[in-house]
């Protein structure tokens, strides 16, 4: 017998403007039957079908943050990582002493891996260097990765324990900071950065790795959110997800997109649930972060003491791409010719014009309706940008919680205000008509819909300063960049992102109504139940 599930009682928000406010909505099996009336929708509910009475709470689309990294951020939390952003420990001699702290409890044959550093917000950064790092551990592999996730400092033992010595190739797509006779000096970046922290994770375990994933995987569901995706997948990263299905964790649905790394570039074709864990496309980061200052601008950074001191860069600094352009669009050629969705890194506006270049020339040669290629954080997206995006299909995912976390340095030291003003311009993005999304990127910041929203509405940072007041977004807009515009991006509008019959019964059951909320306190709207395909699987009371 298929369960069924009567809603009622509260505001039913559907973002389906077929059904606009209705008063119940049905559920048969992990399917939504039918939103309308309460008489009708009780006239087709069969005789056993359980009552819920939201008692003025708030029904929703289950939330989807479409660009985040679910195992990834698993890897980065809890111990034996150590926390050290800033906004648990402020200054960077605080980072210090932790580092020692930690270093001195530590056994041989320990590995020790500190992630959140931040030239940015760490009062009093200074860089570190290898032989600072000898210094503090001068016996065990010690990485401090920072928190925008790109870069990593190491000191002797750790580029030892990752095999990157004086005669290591730097791979396409890295960096590897030398001295002027070869040696590593301290710093990697990019796509090898990625691949020396798996060596400090396999070194503590799967159990580890297990029981901080059921944390971050609760994170999630206890935010309401029902889908995300795995925006750095790799073929080991399966068998996780697989455990945590077959143990019933009660997981959000997963759209992978395969991290572009493997030679042959093949791309691994997975769909189990089916709609719990598929394969969605590839992620291709054409360039870095803007925080440590790898990514191509047309006009320079700021210069000062943040910039040239703490990130290292020279005056008039404009940064670059990760590959060569050749070996670029060999990976697009391929990715395109292989049918998948591309969804690729672009935080430069000069990144995006090369990106946006490319993308045209290999589309008028081998036209592919609706190929939803999207721009993953566009940091720095100009209207032009914008407009030429909508003219080819492109959508773009804008990483706004860098406003509320970086705003500040953002406006302050690294573009100043003209360019911070239409920095991440999700507003000029929907208000001209693209289908965007908002995304927390966790690891880098935690997630929660109603935070993303929050600051897509207020456009606020930390602090409470509004940056950039002209791109901020409608509550409806931004209501929808975490529900079906969201689902469009991940290719499922058919299936998620709306309560509309037929789709699957993914809800958030919010204490208030975003849509009628104080824009300053959205963020602080308590989700009570997550529902997953018809079932309850998270309560604020347990």
């Amino acid at each position: 017998m298929t369960a069924s599930t009567l809603f009622f009682g509260g505001d039913i928000v559907t973002v389906d403007p077929g059904h606009p406010a209705p008063d119940a909505v049905l559920v048969s099996g992990d399917r939504i039957a039918h939103v309308g009336d309460l008489q009708s929708a009780r006239s087709l509910a069969p005789p056993d079908t359980q009552e819920i009475d939201l008692q003025g709470s708030v029904l929703l689309p289950g939330l989807i943050d479409a660009h985040s990294h679910p195992l990834w951020a698993a890897k980065t939390r809890g111990a034996p990582v150590v926390d050290v952003r800033a906004e648990t420990v402020p200054t960077f001699d605080a980072v210090l002493a932790k580092i020692e702290r930690r270093v001195a409890a530590a056994q041989l044959g320990e590995h020790l891996l500190f992630f959140g550093l931040d030239a940015q917000l760490h009062e009093g950064f200074r860089t570190l260097s290898r032989d600072m790092l000898d210094a503090l551990a001068p016996d065990i592999p010690l990485g401090v990765q920072t928190s925008n996730c790109h870069a990593l400092y190491m000191n002797s033992a750790g580029f030892d324990a990752c095999g990157i010595g004086p005669d290591t190739p730097t791979p396409t797509g890295s960096v590897i900071e030398r001295d002027a006779k070869g040696n590593p000096t301290g710093k990697i970046a990019e796509a090898i950065t990625w691949k020396a922290v798996e060596t400090f994770y396999e070194a503590w375990g799967d159990d580890r790795l297990n029981s901080e994933f059921k944390a971050t995987i609760d994170a999630f569901i206890s935010n309401g959110i029902t889908t995300t995706t795995e925006h750095l997948y790799l073929p080991f990263y399966k068998s996780y997800y697989l455990r945590a299905l077959k143990q019933r964790w009660p997981m959000p649905r997963i759209a992978a997109y395969q991290q572009a790394v493997t030679p042959d570039m093949a791309v691994e074709d997975m769909n189990i649930g089916p709609d719990r864990l598929w394969m969605a496309g590839v992620k291709i980061h054409a360039d870095g972060s803007p925080f440590i200052g790898n990514i191509w601008l047309t006009k320079p950074y700021l210069t000062n003491d943040v910039t040239q001191i703490r990130m290292g860069l020279a005056p008039g600094h404009t940064g670059g791409t990760n590959y060569p352009a050749a070996f670029f669009e060999d990976m697009v050629r391929a990715y395109v010719s292989q049918g998948w969705q591309m969804t690729i890194h672009t935080q430069g506006d000069r990144t995006i014009d090369m990106v946006l270049d490319l993308l045209e020339k290999v589309l008028s040669e081998a036209p592919r309706p609706d190929h939803r290629f999207r721009l993953e954080h566009c940091a720095l997206m100009r209207d032009d940008q914008i407009d030429r995006c909508i003219s080819m299909g492109v959508l773009g995912s804008f990483f706004i919680n860098h406003i509320t976390h970086w705003g500040a340095p953002i406006e302050d030291v690294l573009f100043g205000p003209k360019r911070a003003a239409h920095y991440v311009p999700a507003g000029s993005a929907a208000a001209q008509g693209m289908r965007i999304s908002l995304h927390a990127d966790t690891p880098m910041t935690d997630p929660s819909c109603l935070e993303l929203m929050q600051a897509a509405m207020t456009r606020k940072t930390k602090e409470g300063r509004c940056v950039g007041p002209d791109e901020r977004m409608t509550v409806e807009a931004a209501l929808r960049a975490v529900t079906i515009d969201a689902a469009y991006q991940i290719c499922k509008e058919d299936v998620l992102g709306s309560i509309t019959p037929g789709k699957y019964a993914d809800f958030a059951v919010l204490a208030r109504n975003p849509l009628s909320e104080p824009k300053d306190s959205i963020a602080e709207i308590k989700v009570l139940e997550t529902w997953l395909a018809g079932q309850k699987v998270w309560s604020h009371d347990g």
